[in-house]
């Protein structure tokens, strides 16, 4: 899940949230959860450092992708638990 900074924080419903990391897959939801790690992974090691000054201005161009993994993320990760 995103660490998101209490200004950029929203409550997508989970349909919008499967609907805007859909679209970010190319209509496959798995993928666009891989999209987005793989962006946050190129941004901490500094790949992307061009393209963001700070944390703030990759959440300000992010938020609505960030906000969307994290309730997709909360809504599906029941289904991965391990067997009590």
């Amino acid at each position: 899940m995103f660490r998101i900074p209490s200004f950029y924080v929203d409550a997508p419903s989970f349909e919008e949230a499967v609907r805007t990391i859909t679209n970010r897959g190319s209509g496959d939801l798995l993928k666009g959860m891989e999209s987005m790690n793989k962006l946050w992974d190129e941004y901490c090691s500094g790949k992307l450092a061009d393209s963001y000054e700070d944390d703030e201005d990759f959440f300000y161009n992010w938020s609505y992708e960030t906000n969307a993994y994290n309730v997709v993320f909360e809504n599906m990760a029941p289904l991965f638990a391990e067997a009590k």
